[in-house]
């Protein structure tokens, strides 16, 4: 009986002393150990890329060693991307799931550092005006950051930077909540104290991608050399070292949603005129100071600036795509380092000896008055295994090149969409002058016809001419695409849904095309 009567005693002298609310641990994982970055293109896919105003996103993974205590605990995966659409955010390997889930956007910055330390007190360096030493006391922090900062030190109550002489603010430490990386942070639980391997998965905004292709006429002029770049561009502050990177081609269902924007500002510090808020100096217009401190005198960073060097050869090119649904999915073979607001090309695809055809092109509108319009040079190439190529190619811009010697000149500068294997491409390949395109409209022939001109239908007059001393292949696309076009007296076939007549023009030779429209 006694035995439980002190057993009881102690049990309860131990759920007193056990606290009903115990703070969760906080547990910090400084960066991944393994990075995977999958980028999907903006909704347009082409042209340039601005690193401010990026269209496409990217499924970031990231793999981390966790040590968790035993209990409740929130873990911080600093690191993250600064553009991290924290609701698509899935974590794996936690043995007691996830309980609750927040995205920290307060970064560090000397506004912040000024809004976490309201009230407390700080060292205020300054130059004394009689001997020009600096000087150190204690002041605390009564207003600010915005529009100004104020300050209560044994003289008074004064605004910071309006004394006209320099003056530094010095913190005790960083104020809870801040941190120098975007966070994302979860709280778990665990039956006991381990050490864990867990998934980070989750979409992020600031990332896209395009293809670039160079092409390189050979010295015959019958074929061409074909090499293409992948250029990833990366518009947050975070680098990606030795990522695992792939690339997804083709348009898929997106609904926007909005990232959270890290919070960083500058500081921006506005002054009283000389003289006193009381004196009869004229008021003038108040302007913000230069910010209180230079960025990098707070921000944190691992990384120092590479000695530049010569640049390395390019890697091999990507493997052939796989199908992703509908999509193409392109894997970059190597590790590769995205680095923070910055674009990074590699190797996507090398094809020597590719052939093709040589036409000219010139699209009209039905009724559009032309009077010996130029043509455009293009080159078509047929994308498939026997022609050298055979891959899916993804949207992007083009440059022709051609050699003279030991050096290359600029023919042409365009851009192709996505094309699947079988299907035809173009290369643009300048302007000539000399193959050129004349429409008009002409009446009728036959005088009956007039009620169906009265209910709409009229006709052109095509004349294709070609000025220099070879044959040339002319291809004229009519109208839009699924357009009524009726042609007299001659065939015309339909490319990409567009009425197209394709004449062959002898040296200094001529053709015309009547038609209704």
């Amino acid at each position: 009986m006694l035995r439980r009567l002190l057993a009881a005693a102690i049990l309860a002298m131990a759920v007193v002393a056990t606290p009903l609310h115990a703070e969760p641990v906080t547990v910090t994982s400084a960066a991944p150990d393994r990075v995977s970055l999958t980028v999907y293109r903006g909704p347009d896919g082409s042209g340039a890329m601005n690193l401010r105003f990026l269209q496409g996103f990217a499924l970031v993974t990231e793999t981390r060693r966790i040590r968790l205590p035993r209990g409740t605990a929130v873990v911080r995966f600093e690191g993250v991307a600064e553009g991290i659409v924290s609701v698509s955010a899935i974590i794996d390997g936690l043995p007691g799931g996830t309980i609750e889930k927040n995205r920290d956007a307060r970064l560090l910055s000397p506004a912040s550092l000024v809004d976490g330390t309201l009230g407390r007190r700080i060292t205020l360096t300054r130059t004394d005006k009689a001997t020009g030493r600096a000087v150190s006391e204690e002041a605390t922090i009564v207003a600010g950051p915005r529009p100004g900062v104020i300050v209560q030190t044994a003289a008074g109550i004064e605004a910071l930077r309006c004394s006209g002489l320099p003056e530094q603010l010095g913190y005790a430490g960083v104020p809870a909540g801040l941190s120098s990386k975007p966070v994302l942070s979860v709280t778990t639980t665990s039956s006991a104290a381990a050490t864990v391997t867990v998934r980070l998965t989750y979409l992020a905004s600031g990332f896209d991608w395009r293809a670039s292709y160079v092409a390189t006429l050979a010295p015959d002029g019958r074929a061409l050399d074909l090499f293409a770049w992948m250029t990833l561009a990366n518009g947050n502050d975070e680098v990606f070292p030795q990522a695992e990177v792939q690339a997804v081609a083709g348009r898929l269902n997106r609904v926007a949603v909005s990232a959270i924007p890290q919070e960083a500002s500058a500081l921006r510090l506005v002054c009283y005129p000389l003289g006193t808020t009381t004196s009869d100096l004229r008021a003038r217009k108040f302007e913000p100071a230069e910010p209180i401190e230079p960025a990098d005198e707070i921000v944190v960073t691992a990384m120092n600036m590479a000695t530049l060097a010569p640049p390395a050869p390019p890697p091999p090119p990507a493997p052939a795509p796989e199908d992703l649904g509908d999509l193409k999915l392109y894997r970059i073979p190597v590790a590769t380092t995205v680095a923070a607001r910055a674009q990074k090309q590699v190797a996507l695809l090398a094809q020597r000896s590719v052939p093709f055809e040589r036409r000219y092109r010139r699209a009209v509108h039905p009724g559009e008055r032309i009077d010996a319009a130029s043509t455009a040079i293009v080159l078509m190439l047929k994308n498939e295994k026997t022609n050298g190529l055979g891959v899916p190619l993804p949207a992007g811009s083009t440059a022709l090149y051609a050699r003279r010697a030991d050096e290359r000149l600029l023919l042409g500068l365009g851009a192709i969409t996505d094309r699947s294997v079988g299907e035809t491409f173009r290369l643009a390949a300048g302007v000539s002058s000399q193959v050129t395109v004349t429409q008009v409209d002409v009446a009728p022939r036959d005088p009956l016809r007039v009620t169906r001109i009265a209910l709409g239908s009229r006709e052109a007059m095509l004349t294709v001419s070609n000025a220099t001393p070879f044959a040339v292949r002319l291809d004229v696309p009519i109208g839009a695409a699924g357009q009524q076009i009726e042609a007299e007296a001659q065939d015309v076939g339909r490319i990409e849904g567009v009425v197209t007549w394709s004449p062959t023009l002898a040296p200094g030779g001529q053709a015309e095309l009547r038609y209704r429209y």
